[in-house]
């Protein structure tokens, strides 16, 4: 296991149990549905920012990105994806056996299951240093872009 992504894996799942997959701030209806129908009076707005539904933090967001597209890439990602939700997002956890049983392997092994731990930690630590080393690229100044690139957002901007 890899501990910096056992971290970010727990943390994940902790902001997933607490906030939501998605965040969302109240409707005028659901205000209106969850008082009743007859919504407080006073200062208008949210009194509370940040909490249950405003949606998970940024680092969770990152984490939730790349573990879907490590469900995208192959059966093997998606299997990993599934054991990412059952050993994080359920609490309390399923036991290793019935996370092996419920991933489908027929194997019984303990040494099985943390094998797979091990594997979605270095495929998510991938994945996380292949969309920061996107993010930077794309948030690097003018001197780092190739002079194609270059080239065509001046005519991008010239012609819109």
């Amino acid at each position: 296991m890899i501990g910096a992504m056992e971290e970010l894996l727990k943390h994940w799942g902790e902001q997933c149990r607490l906030n939501g997959e998605t965040g969302g701030m109240g409707s005028p209806m659901a205000t209106i549905m969850e008082w009743g129908g007859s919504a407080p009076r006073g200062t208008p707005g949210s009194r509370i920012i940040l909490g249950s539904g405003a949606g998970p933090d940024a680092v969770a967001q990152q984490v939730a990105a790349a573990l879907s597209e490590i469900g995208r890439q192959d059966e093997q990602g998606a299997r990993l994806m599934r054991l990412a939700g059952l050993r994080y997002g359920d609490d309390p956890a399923p036991t290793w056996l019935m996370q092996l049983h419920l991933l489908g392997f027929e194997s019984r092994a303990k040494q099985t299951y943390y094998d797979q731990v091990h594997r979605l930690h270095e495929r998510l630590l991938v994945v996380l240093a292949e969309r920061a080393d996107a993010r930077q690229w794309l948030t690097a100044g003018r001197g780092a872009l190739p002079q194609s690139l270059l080239k065509v957002a001046s005519k991008l901007r010239r012609v819109g």
